[in-house]
């Protein structure tokens, strides 16, 4: 399937779907399509069953205009590790902001973990993102999401023009989780107090499990492995039914991708029982 409808867009509307299934007790894909400025590489197998694989933009980056779709679906029973390969670039926007739609949906049982590295705007990037996860009886999902202030090598801090960001999860048709938030450094002041209090990057993970309650030694888990890791500032709390929210500022690259694999580990092995495994890009 190709998501451009015309020659001049080949290469700015990137498009991609996943399907994965469950076969004789193993997650298998069962169809993958893409459209460049999105991929998928192929999958490896971990020994629980479940599937490894990394999604990527090939391109190098986001840009201005670029219209971006994922579609997932995970059939009954399926456990699938979705990650990148590294932080995804959002580039000078000269007129429109790139957009990207991302639709998750979880069958009966199935287990996601999405991973993505943490997004670093460009002086003058603009990009509009959604997230939706729908979640059926018996499901688990575990997500990340990060950002940074900018390329913060090269001094650059809160030089993009806007980063807007919706995520919302539903098990069952009920949400279980909502937030959206807006960016604008020339009109915010996102450096200070009541803000990024002086760190250069955010990161958020939410888990959610069906038929399973978040219990106080869970969430103690998951806040303790987040608050010990050095340069990071936050901490977990449980959402009103079946999950938890984690939220924290962290003062480097190493520090937030630490609170995050940190995070995860604890949030594997409380909500689905597994131990953390390596994801080969450290």
């Amino acid at each position: 399937m190709s998501c451009f409808s015309r020659p001049e867009r080949v290469g700015r509307d990137g498009f991609l779907r996943l399907v994965f299934e469950r076969r004789d007790d193993r997650t298998v894909l069962t169809d993958r399509r893409f459209t460049l400025p999105l991929q998928a590489l192929e999958p490896s197998r971990l020994p629980d069953g479940s599937l490894y694989m990394m999604m990527l933009n090939p391109t190098g980056g986001t840009f201005g205009g670029d219209r971006l779709r994922t579609e997932i679906v995970l059939g009954a029973g399926t456990h699938v590790v979705l990650t990148t390969p590294s932080a995804t670039k959002v580039y000078r926007a000269l007129d429109q902001p790139a957009r990207c739609e991302t639709e998750i949906a979880l069958g009966k049982n199935a287990i996601l973990e999405y991973l993505p590295d943490h997004l670093i705007p460009h002086p003058g990037a603009a990009l509009r993102q959604t997230f939706d996860v729908t979640m059926e009886h018996g499901s688990c999902a575990i997500v990340y999401d990060a950002i940074a202030a900018g390329r913060i090598g090269r001094g650059e801090r809160w030089k993009f023009r806007e980063l807007s960001s919706e995520v919302s999860m539903r098990l069952e048709g009920m949400r279980r989780y909502f937030s959206r938030a807006s960016l604008i450094p020339a009109s915010q002041a996102l450096h200070g107090l009541g803000a990024m209090e002086g760190f250069d990057y955010f990161g958020s993970i939410i888990g959610i499990r069906d038929r399973a309650r978040t219990t106080k030694e869970d969430i103690n888990a998951i806040d303790a492995a987040i608050t010990s890791t050095h340069g990071v500032w936050g901490g977990a709390s449980a959402l009103p039914a079946n999950g938890f929210v984690a939220k924290f500022l962290a003062s480097s690259a190493h520090a937030v991708n630490r609170a995050m694999l940190s995070g995860w580990s604890a949030a594997r092995m409380q909500l689905i029982g597994l131990p953390r495994f390596d994801l080969r890009k450290l």
